[in-house]
């Protein structure tokens, strides 16, 4: 356990960052998507992960505590990492013009903008490649601390799949103030969520192939923003009738939004699954141990 500590602080402080008022889903709900992707991992490796389930739900909020703390990181300031505003990059929808390369990115909007937009689908693959490696580190056998590290760095790339499976956070209007309906953002993923998930049904977590990871997040934020609208709506029904957001405003809003909470949550969680897997058979399908301190 001291040698998973010694290496959350050294990846904390040496690879990522922060600064943002802008949250992802709760940190809660962020716990509870990564346990049922966890869960629904493939048999080969479900038990490596299981054995520490507790830890790795735990430690999948943390990339919010860097935000906080303001850690900075190979890409930049942390914040960026979380997001990608699709409808601030003057494109249209479904966004096929948006360069998928970070320098091509870069090169088209400018570092500035491009900075301000968000690059959560780099991040993603960033620490995905991160993942690749250490599990062929566990696969040699010899590199220390690698059975940590690849746990660890699966608590940490749940967050970001987690929260590219967010609406509000592939739009400009990630808060709705420019709608007059700031607070959405959590209103909808922690709120929300946390009063309904005893009700609410995701589908089943469903491994997919995953061929390339930087465009399966892409994919993932282009739905994100086409889900913006309907809420956007929802909400403004359930202000209209209940504006004091008490718990008949939550009720409304729920009837308006129940499908796609329930679709992005379960969603997202596939998505942890299925890059998790991936990044496995990239590595060569190592054999994964299953006893905790190993």
């Amino acid at each position: 356990m001291k040698r998973a500590h010694a290496w959350i602080i050294v990846v904390a402080i040496g690879l990522l960052s922060v600064d943002s008022s802008v949250g992802a889903w709760g940190m809660d709900v962020h716990r509870w998507i990564t346990r049922r992707a966890i869960d629904g991992l493939p048999p080969d490796i479900r038990p490596f992960f299981h054995a520490r389930i507790d830890f790795i739900s735990e430690h999948s909020a943390d990339p919010d505590l860097w935000r906080v703390v303001g850690l900075r990181g190979t890409l930049g300031e942390e914040d960026p990492n979380h997001y990608l505003d699709l409808d601030g990059l003057d494109e249209p929808a479904p966004f096929s013009r948006v360069p998928r390369d970070l320098e091509a990115f870069i090169a088209r909007y400018g570092i500035e903008r491009a900075n301000k937009m968000g690059r959560v689908p780099w991040r993603v693959e960033e620490i995905y490649t991160k993942l690749v490696n250490a599990f062929r580190d566990v696969g040699k056998g010899t590199a220390p601390y690698a059975v940590d590290n690849s746990r660890y760095l699966v608590a940490v790339l749940a967050h970001y799949v987690e929260d590219a499976h967010v609406p509000f956070h592939a739009t400009m209007n990630h808060d709705g103030q420019l709608t007059n309906q700031k607070g959405i953002h959590s209103r909808f993923e922690s709120e929300l969520v946390m009063r309904n998930l005893a009700t609410l049904k995701p589908a089943p977590v469903k491994i997919q192939p995953v061929t390339n990871v930087r465009d399966f997040i892409f994919d993932a934020l282009v739905e994100s923003q086409s889900l913006v609208a309907p809420l956007l709506e929802a909400d403004k029904r359930a202000a209209a009738a209940h504006p004091a957001y008490d718990d008949a405003y939550y009720a409304a809003f729920r009837n308006g939004a129940r499908s796609i909470v329930e679709k992005r949550l379960g969603d997202a969680a596939s998505g942890v699954a299925s890059i998790v897997t991936s990044a496995w058979e990239a590595a060569g399908r190592p054999k994964l141990p299953v006893a905790p301190g190993r």
